[in-house]
């Protein structure tokens, strides 16, 4: 009430009579004011003391996230549905990153998400593991682990050209590709028959 008569003594003071429903709506409105300061003040402690519970859980879900990405996924594939279902970019956009055709970032969007539904981490993770080296799978982890603690996704996509998987012409995109290409003629028929 304080408050009110203050507020109505700073801009109604040369006035000579002030209309009752005036007084009544500002002290309504102030109420409302003090009521509303009281819920943020409430939510807010409310929120300070989740804070470290949230943060843990917060770590804890990404790094499930991250984990079944890298097991379920190729390099090219994991890179692109982040960007696509975890930071909101266009098809277009990720296209002009991979310099590749929205037709194509489309299908490998699609081909992760099958992936992601349909398969189990033992059957996937055999099969996956061809497309990882090592130190890849290590560097696209750390990547994936700093883009979404700061929400920054420029970090993944100015090291894409770090990530030999991901540039093209750079290397077969599978090992067993690659053992097949380096192998002589006879053992890939031998390993055909």
């Amino acid at each position: 009430m304080q408050n009110a008569l203050m507020k109505l003594w700073l801009h109604y003071y040369d006035q000579a009579s002030i209309p009752a429903a005036l007084v009544n709506k500002m002290a309504h409105n102030e109420w409302i004011d003090t009521i509303r300061k009281r819920n943020k003040e409430f939510l807010e402690a409310n929120l300070d003391e989740q804070v470290s519970e949230d943060t843990t859980n917060k770590i804890a879900t990404r790094y499930d996230i991250v984990q079944r990405l890298m097991s379920q996924l190729t390099p090219k594939q994991v890179v692109m549905f982040v960007l696509k279902e975890g930071f909101r970019y266009q098809l277009a956009e990720i296209a002009d990153v991979f310099s590749t055709t929205e037709t194509s970032v489309k299908s490998t969007i699609h081909r992760a998400k099958q992936r992601l539904t349909k398969l189990t981490d033992q059957e996937s993770s055999a099969v996956i593991d061809l497309y990882w080296e090592q130190e890849e799978r290590e560097l696209v982890e750390h990547l994936l682990h700093i883009s979404f603690k700061s929400q920054n996704p420029t970090i993944l996509i100015q090291s894409i050209p770090l990530l030999r998987s991901l540039v093209k012409g750079q290397r077969p995109t599978c090992s067993m590709h690659r053992t097949l290409v380096h192998s002589h003629p006879s053992r890939t028929v031998l390993m055909a028959a």
